[in-house]
């Protein structure tokens, strides 16, 4: 063989002048596919979570002060229980006072939705301190 043949010989398993090869197996074949699954089973627990519904609590017909103040009680009493714990939200309060400004304009449906969303951190940072009660110890070395 000559060198000119040789080095045509080498080339030619080369992807130089030709489409890069696909992977068909080995290491990293199949990491496409599996984020694509990881992405949909993500984006399908999220959109369970959001059309369930079930983690807010009060729907308040527009104008009603009553809702508004059961919902406003209720969200004050899930705050304090996350804070006796020590797991207030950092954005509870400010909810809690943007709530009741709003209430004070008349505006009782934006209000009471926040006052829901107030009420479902506090409710998520008791359910934190519960969780964490018995996760630390996972955490620690032996």
């Amino acid at each position: 063989m000559k060198d000119g043949e040789a080095m045509k010989q080498t080339m030619r398993g080369s992807w130089r002048g030709h489409a890069a090869p696909r992977r068909t197996g080995g290491r990293g074949a199949g990491l496409f596919h599996a984020n694509r699954y990881r992405r949909l089973v993500a984006v399908s627990v999220v959109t369970a979570a959001f059309v369930s519904g079930g983690a807010w609590p009060v729907r308040a017909p527009a104008g009603d002060a009553e809702t508004f103040k059961a919902a406003y009680e209720t969200a004050v009493e899930a705050r304090k229980a996350a804070a006796a714990v020590g797991f207030e939200w950092r954005d509870t309060k400010k909810m809690l006072r943007q709530a009741k400004k709003l209430a004070e304009k008349g505006e009782y449906e934006k209000a009471v939705e926040l006052a829901n969303k107030a009420k479902r951190q506090g409710d998520l940072g008791v359910q934190q301190a519960e969780e964490q009660e018995t996760a630390w110890r996972a955490a620690v070395l032996k």
